[in-house]
């Protein structure tokens, strides 16, 4: 860490500017200096009251910690958004997500989509409650007055046939 190269100190309700030697000597001479509160600014060192202190470095924790969050959501800033080199669907990307993956995904759900049509209208039924309409077994079951365990027995069924298939 460096050394500041000007100190401002309040006097009088004023600021008075010292150079950091200065600072350092009033300082030893003067032990209520140790109790008085400074900030950072562009290099040198300002004298501020306890609240803007206080105030001041509540505001930095919370924006270390918002840059923090921001990292693992993968936040986009404004300025990007803005700038003209800037495509939105790149911040859409996910980079976890593999192209083969999607890619066998949708085969796979093409090749579901064509085994159901091999399937009974009843076990169609089945499944559309359960997958698409995310019916519970329960549910289902007093709907059709079909005991849950019953209708259990038959989605196990049903989904063994796809895998075959």
């Amino acid at each position: 860490m460096y050394a500041p190269r000007k100190v401002f100190i309040k006097e009088n309700g004023e600021y008075l500017e010292l150079t950091y030697e200065a600072y350092c000597t009033r300082c030893e001479a003067d032990h209520s200096y140790q109790s008085r509160r400074f900030l950072p600014l562009h290099g040198m060192l300002m004298e501020v009251s306890e609240e803007e202190y206080i105030q001041f470095y509540k505001d930095k924790r919370r924006q270390k910690y918002l840059m923090e969050q921001s990292v693992g959501h993968q936040d986009v800033s404004m300025d990007a958004v803005l700038a003209d080199d800037f495509r939105g669907e790149d911040s859409l990307k996910d980079p976890k997500q593999d192209v083969v993956e999607q890619v066998e995904r949708i085969l796979m759900t093409d090749k579901l989509r064509k085994c159901l049509h091999l399937l009974s209208e009843e076990e169609q039924e089945l499944l559309h409650a359960l997958f698409y309409q995310r019916k519970s077994e329960r549910e289902w079951s007093a709907e059709t007055g079909i005991p849950q365990k019953t209708i259990n027995d038959r989605k196990h069924r049903i989904l063994g046939k796809l895998k075959k298939l």
